[in-house]
């Protein structure tokens, strides 16, 4: 267990190593030119016009002259450091701008796993277990109608219908001015109930259709049937045999859900106005604010690839073969 453990932790880290220099080398190749993002565009070309030299003098502050393997030694020892530099676009340190953006980004997730993996996990086995059912006829179609409906118009349709036409939600934002208390609580509910349920949506319907395919596969192998011949009730044939089962690739696509927490929904939070990771991500690459969007992408990236560590480790404790197939080769 421990050699396994420690060949994904290996693979990990490298892995995380390369990301941080292809996350650089893409910032850096975007098209424009960053000072003009820093002071406004009118601002840049009245002092390259009038004082060109405190427009140099801005170039170097942020050390946009240097070369490029300047940049990217100074970047990796920044990361070292946990220093990830001042936003270009509100002069904040990037890290207190992220604590302040991932608070409201997981305000949203964390309902949103829990929700969906209860949900999809239920229905999921439901169908799965009597597959051409009643049950599995009807939501198998609904749910993946759903799924393929890209988020952004699911979003606007839903904004039209629930916000703009029924005014049971506001149009946008988080919370509404000058509420306190109890009172700016329910004002956040209010907020975040429509990008929640759309978020809620996608992820059910996603992890429905891996349940339902998973159990409805197991539920014939033959261990499944042995079980079943030898008078096993079909709770305990459910429980100890196909959910055991399906559970280990289930438990990587939780796993890589668990490592979007931070990242958040770019289209549902810019659709909601509602200032999380993604909007945050966002904004930064629209304005080129390199420090936060090489933060951003940094950030998601190593989120994905400990969400990967995590779910070989689960399904290695839960599947004692995986590792037994990888100790002989280690």
């Amino acid at each position: 267990m421990l050699k396994h453990i420690a060949k994904k932790t290996a693979v990990a880290l490298l892995t995380i190593y390369i990301i941080i220099t292809i996350s650089f080398i893409l910032i850096h190749t975007m098209p424009g030119d960053p000072i003009i993002y820093l002071i406004g565009e009118e601002e840049y070309y009245y002092l390259l016009d009038n004082d060109p030299a405190f427009l140099e003098q801005q170039i170097e502050k942020y050390g946009l002259n240097d070369s490029l393997p300047v940049q990217y030694a100074r970047y990796l020892k920044s990361i070292m450091t946990l220093d990830f530099g001042e936003s270009y676009s509100n002069h904040r340190p990037v890290l207190e701008n992220f604590f302040t953006a991932a608070q409201w980004t997981l305000m949203l997730s964390i309902p949103t796993l829990l929700i969906s993996c209860v949900l999809g996990t239920i229905l999921g086995v439901y169908a799965g277990i009597r597959p051409g059912g009643t049950f599995d006829r009807i939501m198998t179609p609904f749910l993946l109608t759903l799924n393929t409906i890209p988020s952004n118009c699911l979003s606007l349709l839903l904004l039209i219908l629930f916000a703009y036409k029924l005014r049971w939600v506001p149009i946008n934002g988080m919370v509404s001015p000058g509420v306190e208390g109890l009172e700016r609580t329910l004002s956040i509910l209010n907020h975040m109930a429509l990008p929640l349920l759309i978020l809620v949506i996608f992820r059910t319907s996603g992890n429905f259709m891996l349940m339902k395919s998973t159990v409805s596969q197991i539920r014939s192998e033959e261990y499944v049937l042995t079980a079943r011949s030898k008078g096993i009730g079909e709770r305990k044939v459910l429980f100890r045999h196909v959910l055991k089962n399906a559970m280990v690739p289930y438990s990587t696509s939780l796993c890589m859900q668990l490592g979007g927490l931070l990242s958040g929904s770019m289209v549902v939070e810019v659709v909601f106005g509602w200032k999380g990771m993604g909007q945050m991500m966002y904004s930064a690459v629209s304005s080129r604010d390199f420090a936060t969007a090489q933060f951003c992408f940094l950030l998601s990236a190593t989120c994905v690839v400990l969400s990967n560590w995590l779910g070989d480790v689960v399904n290695a404790i839960i599947d004692p073969r995986i590792r037994e197939e990888v100790e002989p080769n280690a």
